[in-house]
């Protein structure tokens, strides 16, 4: 007979903090201090020790028997990632050993699951809850006011980053509400493109194309005939037509607000929360296209992730997986609630109940 089992060490010298909660809220989290031991009997040295990994709580709806169940599919031992029978195996070939450890596994699962309640009752929890709810309500509202709309997806490839004046345009593509290619031009800037690990687009392959005066009419009347101009990221993309238009004078009469960002919707829908220490606020990561376009639609991006049509077309797939969610929520209009003043000489927790106001 065997008094071997499985124990959880738990070596935090702190109470969870909220940022933590945060980060394993999206992220997973692996907590220094906290170990799944095999132990043969009591005080004695340990047969194997593991580390454990807090899985992605949102991707579990923050239920705690979940997030056991994948938290012993996935325990560490030495970079190694095992289940907890295959554990239980690695711990000893003795096999009165090896029962008397799974007996414990219940026992193990148990203390994990006061380990998870201490992450799915943080305070964090319902701000992240509520937060996705408007997103969702905020989605159902688009679904219908966009109906028999004309929507053009919009996606640029450039120099560099928007904020760099001297950034110019090699590639605009756009799409309709389905997919369908409205235009797909690459622009000669008239000078040798630089590397650049944003895009894949070459001098060699502009030799032959026309300059964005050239193809300035096309690019700029479909935007201007669009009901709602969608990209992801619509502020570098706006940016880059309306400076591109000032540079090199020619007519721009788009309006911005007409303008619908799928990145915002999908930093609302899946975006990290995150704590800004310098700062001390709460801020929602903006997800990159190709993570939350994996994220939300189940499936491997398609494509080239630096080619400008591709990302429109996967930016109109996106969206409208997003409007899908919105379409099938059960998310109604909330109703305002009273600001409560409150006095706190916490910055933390000041900053934490203004962002569940906002």
């Amino acid at each position: 007979m065997s008094n071997a089992q499985l124990i959880l060490i738990d070596k935090r010298n702190q109470p969870l903090k909220e940022y933590l909660v945060a980060v394993a809220a999206s992220d997973g989290l692996n907590i220094k201090g906290v170990q799944i031991m095999a132990s043969p009997a009591k005080g004695e040295k340990a047969l194997l020790n593991a580390d454990i990994i807090i899985p992605p709580l949102e991707i579990f709806d923050f239920n705690v028997k979940k997030l056991v169940a994948e938290t012993l599919k996935k325990l560490v031992v030495k970079e190694e990632t095992m289940d907890v029978d295959t554990f239980i195996e690695r711990s000893s070939e003795d096999e009165a050993v090896r029962k008397s450890l799974k007996k414990s596994v219940n026992r193990l699962k148990n203390k994990l699951e006061a380990l998870m309640k201490e992450f799915t009752s943080s305070e964090v929890i319902p701000l992240i809850q509520e937060r996705r709810n408007d997103a969702l309500f905020k989605l159902k509202e688009h679904d219908q006011e966009l109906n028999g709309k004309n929507v053009v997806c919009i996606d640029i490839e450039a120099t560099d980053i928007s904020t760099n004046p001297e950034a110019d345009i090699i590639q605009v593509s756009a799409c309709d509400i389905d997919g369908n290619e409205l235009f797909n031009q690459l622009i000669n800037p008239g000078y040798d493109i630089p590397e650049n690990e944003k895009h894949n687009i070459t001098t060699e392959m502009v030799q032959d194309q026309p300059t964005l005066v050239e193809a300035w009419d096309t690019i700029h009347q479909t935007l201007k005939d669009a009901d709602v101009v969608l990209a992801y990221s619509t502020e570098s993309d706006f940016a880059y037509l309306e400076k591109s238009a000032a540079k090199k004078m020619l007519p721009f009469e788009l309006d911005y607000n007409t303008w619908l960002d799928a990145a915002e919707l999908s930093k609302d829908l899946i975006g990290a929360l995150r704590w800004q220490s310098e700062k001390m606020y709460w801020f929602y990561k903006t997800p990159k296209l190709t993570d939350a376009y994996e994220r939300i639609l189940e499936k491997p991006f398609p494509g080239d992730a630096h080619d400008a049509l591709a990302d429109a077309r996967a930016t109109v797939e996106l969206f409208k997986a997003m409007l899908q969610k919105g379409r099938k929520s059960q998310v109604a209009v909330k109703k305002q609630k009273a600001v409560k003043e409150e006095i706190t000489n916490n910055p933390f927790a000041a900053a934490f109940a203004n962002a569940k106001r906002g």
